[in-house]
């Protein structure tokens, strides 16, 4: 006759076995109530605590675009292609830079001077005329580093809106873009 495990006696490993897993099954309402925890806890304190969270993270990520330290910057500002197309626009002297000071100068001006007089007249017709010169010179810009990213990194590789962050970079006083720019003019990247 053959054996039989039971409470009693050991089993094949020595172990003994158990009558039952020693407590009873929960109830499912007991469970669910166990799981159950509010959608959101507090949302005030929650909500302050993410506005700081953001705002260490946008200071941390300012600081670093002053220093140029390129890890904590901003995705829109990380890689060896942003930094080339940011090193290429500050290494030009163009006029787009000096576009926002002197619109500023022909509003103060154009308040001065009659717009019906032939002075008024001429000041109108010279402002359209360097807006005319900046949008070339920036579409000849765009054209020259196309060319050069191109033959760094090939064909293909632009990344992702460049054209608009050249631009803004190049319509932006020297002084105040952001990230800083690290190149001399002049200095344009190989």
């Amino acid at each position: 006759m053959t054996e039989q495990n039971t409470p009693e006696t050991p089993g094949a490993d020595g172990a003994e076995n158990p009558v039952g897993k020693g407590r009873p099954t929960p109830k499912r309402k007991e469970q669910e109530a166990a799981r159950r925890r509010p959608v959101i806890a507090d949302t005030k304190a929650a909500k302050k605590a993410q506005r700081e969270r953001q705002r260490e993270m946008r200071e941390k990520e300012y600081q670093a675009m002053r220093r140029g330290d390129e890890r904590n910057m901003p995705l829109e500002h990380r890689g060896p292609e942003r930094r080339f197309l940011r090193d290429y626009v500050d290494a030009r002297t163009g006029l787009g830079e000096f576009l926002l000071p002197l619109s500023i100068v022909f509003v103060v001006l154009s308040l001065m001077v009659p717009a019906s007089s032939y002075a008024g007249f001429g000041l109108i017709i010279l402002f359209y005329t360097l807006v005319l010169v900046v949008a070339v010179d920036t579409f000849l810009m765009i054209r020259r580093i196309r060319k050069a990213f191109d033959g760094k990194f090939g064909a293909g590789r632009m990344p992702r809106g460049w054209v608009f962050y050249v631009i803004a970079r190049h319509l932006n006083i020297r002084r105040f873009r952001v990230p800083k720019p690290v190149v001399k003019r002049g200095e344009f990247p190989v």
